[in-house]
């Protein structure tokens, strides 16, 4: 007979304890982890939280962390603003050209780089930071885009939610 614990009740004061502490439950995988629901420690474990397998309970992976599409600032950022403050890797597209739809009216905007959390082009139109517009990319794909910086014919604009960047090498057929 095989000697597995399939699972294991807390003991009465655990659940009290918890309540002393004030602190937020949150499952950690390098931690033995116990349901504040049942006290037992059996979890289905997902993507951004963990279920308790016996009564239901779900709690937040220690692990995860939210992400907003753009920064919370609302100020303008400047062209020569530190790399280090840059939450995606950049790639550059010059010579690559795209639609503004600014106020739903059709501008060219020539792509300087491009990342997960925007882009940075030259424009026809005069933009203000905050002015939120449409990128229209090949094939007819609209991201809407909040214009964060504009500077001697440069636009910065920041994609409301973050795009998936193909960056692989190998050509596609």
């Amino acid at each position: 007979m095989s000697n597995v614990l399939m699972y294991e009740r807390a003991p009465a004061s655990f659940a009290a304890n918890l309540a002393r502490r004030g602190h937020h439950i949150v499952y950690r995988a390098e931690s033995s982890n116990h349901c504040p629901g049942c006290g037992r420690s059996n979890w289905h474990i997902g993507r951004i939280t963990a279920e308790c397998g016996f009564c239901g309970t779900a709690v937040p992976l220690a692990e995860t962390a939210w992400q907003e599409g753009s920064p919370r600032s609302t100020t303008g950022v400047k062209a020569t603003g530190s790399a280090d403050q840059r939450r995606f890797e950049r790639t550059s597209a010059k010579g690559r050209k795209l639609k503004l739809l600014i106020d739903g009216s059709p501008s060219s905007f020539a792509l300087q780089n491009i990342s997960e959390g925007g882009v940075m082009g030259k424009g026809d139109a005069e933009l203000a930071p905050g002015h939120k517009v449409f990128v229209r990319f090949e094939g007819g794909i609209l991201v809407p885009a909040i214009v964060k910086w504009s500077e001697e014919g440069l636009v910065g604009l920041a994609f409301i939610d973050p795009l998936i960047l193909d960056r692989s090498d190998q050509p596609r057929n």
